[in-house]
């Protein structure tokens, strides 16, 4: 039964690839700075890619597209 759980818990490398990528696109001029867009996006990233399913380079482009839909700062105020 233990095999149910091998793969529920992220490896260090993935949090690793996480980490950096989420650091990457929150320092892009157009992120939204607030606790509440970098919190909002650090969820959306660990719930879109479960443990084992991050691939820094398949999915780069489409966070960071997700992330200007959705992340990106009011530039008309």
């Amino acid at each position: 039964m233990d095999h149910i759980f091998v793969k529920t818990a992220f490896q260090p490398e993935e949090l690793s690839a996480l980490k950096l990528l989420f650091e990457e696109i929150t320092s892009q001029p157009w992120f939204d700075l607030s606790d509440g867009a970098k919190e909002a996006f650090a969820k959306y990233l660990i719930e879109t890619f479960p443990a084992g399913a991050f691939d820094a380079t398949k999915h780069r482009s489409v966070l960071e597209a997700s992330a200007r839909m959705f992340y990106s700062r009011d530039t008309a105020a």
